[in-house]
């Protein structure tokens, strides 16, 4: 089910988003405020597995698979002793899960959203690690990873970002912020299906026809592949920080004018900015950043953009354009 389908808007979402206003309502007065947060995570939480099935029925088995193993990670990682194990044995089923899905298995048979619900929770087993996270309960997390409007193509939230949200005993959302978050997602809707597919239909049909395209046809054609790439990942983005808004829960910004960078640099705080922000976090820090002499930083550059072109797709064309970026 996509954003943008007619049983999203017209059906699943206004059902959902009326159906927690009147849940928040009757639970008002009635249970304590730990109980409010529990019941309204519990909603979410069903919610999100509602709309993960709704999509496609046969990923569910890995995304619970994926939650259930991490979540027993967590645990495990309590005990001083066991946590350094505990976390490489996390970050190993995670990311040989990923690559397995990816590129081992058939490409046709892709959980949805497995590369941003793998990174989410490889950011939270580091967060748990690091000490900065010591309490997450079973609901808070699971609506974590699997909150609808994310899971799908993102952003990649940060522990510290979300589970604040999710422990706030007041989530009340004012008629200024639903009026906000309702035009940020007409805004990402227009993005997606005025212009994006309008330029995918142009690209499509270009790409269909090589042979018969010359230099003016084919920058066009090269042209609106990159403009349908932006408005649709964009416009995706705004949707899901407008639903999430009308719930009462704040996204991270994931783009801000790319096209607009003066340079490769500048691009990538621009594009995608919750992945370069997970791989400066967890890859490329870790690994030295650039405090170990100018060679070094290179390198690690380098080997963060190799991972994020395998990350992007399937092919040697993916690390070769990692590699142009790093």
């Amino acid at each position: 089910m996509l954003f943008n389908s007619y049983d999203f808007v017209f059906l699943f979402f206004p059902l959902i988003l009326a159906g927690y206003g009147f849940f928040k309502k009757v639970c008002q007065g009635r249970l304590s405020d730990a109980h409010k947060v529990n019941a309204a995570n519990g909603l979410l939480l069903a919610a999100s597995f509602i709309f993960y099935v709704w999509t496609g029925l046969g990923s569910l088995p890995v995304l619970a698979g994926s939650m259930a193993v991490n979540y027993g990670v967590f645990l495990l990682m309590k005990k001083a002793e066991w946590k350094k194990a505990a976390l490489a044995a996390g970050l190993i089923l995670n990311l040989g899960a990923l690559i397995y899905f990816k590129y081992a298995g058939n490409g046709a048979d892709l959980p949805l959203g497995i590369s941003f619900f793998t990174f989410t929770q490889v950011a939270f087993l580091m967060e748990a690690y690091r000490g900065n996270l010591n309490r997450a309960d079973i609901l808070s997390y699971g609506l974590y990873v699997s909150f609808f409007p994310k899971i799908m193509q993102g952003p990649i939230t940060l522990p510290g970002e979300m589970f604040p949200q999710l422990e706030k005993k007041d989530r009340e959302v004012s008629w200024e912020k639903i009026y906000r978050s309702f035009y940020l997602f007409v805004l990402g809707l227009s993005k997606k299906v005025l212009l994006a597919d309008t330029f995918g239909k142009a690209a499509d049909f270009g790409y269909a026809s090589l042979p018969a395209l010359n230099t003016g046809d084919g920058i066009i054609v090269m042209l609106s592949y990159t403009l349908q790439l932006y408005f649709d990942f964009s416009g995706y983005c705004d949707m899901a920080m407008g639903i999430a808004g009308m719930l009462g829960f704040d996204l991270p910004v994931n783009f801000d004018s790319p096209y607009k960078a003066g340079n490769i640099i500048e691009f990538w705080k621009r594009w995608h900015i919750t992945l370069t922000r997970f791989f400066t976090k967890y890859l490329y820090i870790p690994l030295g950043g650039n405090r170990k002499g100018r060679g070094r930083t290179y390198c690690n550059y380098l080997l963060v953009f190799l991972v994020s072109g395998i990350w992007h797709g399937v092919g040697w064309q993916f690390m070769v354009w990692g590699l142009m970026h790093g």
